[in-house]
């Protein structure tokens, strides 16, 4: 026992344990104030990278690519089953572009030549932004302003071409893909075509 308590007393052992128990618990505000810090910096580096207006550009050209499909899909069956039609040329912000119905009421059911498309879809595609806005314009990665919307274009010898404008730079390579240099992703049975403008 003596040596417990020459122990007990040489290092005060009660005394540090009230100490430690005493002891002020939690964070100082310097600390708190470093950590703030450091989540803001990451925050500031994930949004960067991120680049949510980049991504929502990427999104709708994904679904413009994706619908321009569609509308070549309809308008290959229209043209099979139409041999001699020919001659329209649409924009999906022309008149009607709102209405998306294929029964004579749609964009492309629009002008002189009506194209009724009930037999092959339910309702035809519009562009998400359809108005005046910033598109890539060459493959380079040049930014542009005008109308960005769909575009289709049927000669008289039944062929088309169907085209619009891209919004995200990291799909400006896309604009070449399809062979022609001229600003716009485009689907087409014949560059003999007129030109989308």
């Amino acid at each position: 026992m003596d040596y417990i308590e020459c122990i007990v007393r040489k290092f005060n052992l009660p005394h540090m344990l009230h100490r430690l128990k005493s002891a002020q618990k939690g964070f100082t505000l310097v600390e708190i104030l470093i950590v703030v810090a450091l989540i803001a910096i990451l925050a500031v580096i994930a949004l960067v990278t991120i680049n949510p207006a980049e991504a929502q550009k990427r999104s709708k050209d994904a679904r413009r690519i994706k619908e321009l499909g569609t509308l070549q899909g309809v308008i290959e069956q229209f043209m099979a089953d139409n041999p001699d039609f020919g001659g329209v040329t649409a924009s999906s912000n022309d008149a009607g572009a709102t209405v998306k119905n294929s029964c004579n009421t749609g964009w492309l059911s629009q002008g002189t030549n009506v194209m009724d498309l009930c037999n092959y879809a339910n309702t035809i595609p519009v562009d998400p932004l359809n108005r005046s806005a910033e598109f890539v314009a060459s493959s380079d990665g040049t930014v542009s302003t005008a109308s960005v919307n769909y575009q289709v274009i049927i000669d008289d010898l039944g062929r088309y071409r169907i085209c619009t404008r891209l919004e995200s730079v990291a799909n400006a390579r896309k604009l070449i893909e399809d062979g022609v240099d001229n600003g716009f992703f485009e689907v087409f049975s014949s560059t003999s075509v007129a030109a989308c403008s």
